[in-house]
């Protein structure tokens, strides 16, 4: 498949030839984005707060306290409203 990239191949200003051949290598993940415009920011954000609860807490007990810390971090609860008697 001809792509419309081509023309800037033959033209003589080498970014143009550098940014043609970044656009070819690329070209399937571009048409992947505008089909499905993910990106993996959240899971990046995720894994930032998941990283800093486990610097926080400097090892724990077992994996189930680490568990309950993330859930507790991720979970946005309103820990203000619970109340014991």
């Amino acid at each position: 498949m001809e792509h419309k990239h081509s023309w800037m191949m033959h033209s003589r200003p080498e970014p143009m030839k550098d940014f043609a051949r970044m656009i070819r290598r690329h070209f399937a993940g571009i048409v992947a984005y505008f089909k499905h415009p993910y990106t993996n920011a959240v899971l990046e954000g995720a894994d930032s707060v998941i990283q800093n609860v486990k610097r926080r807490a400097r090892g724990f007990r077992n994996m189930d306290h680490f568990a309950t810390m993330i859930y507790l971090t991720c979970g946005k609860l309103d820990l203000k409203a619970v109340t014991t008697t």
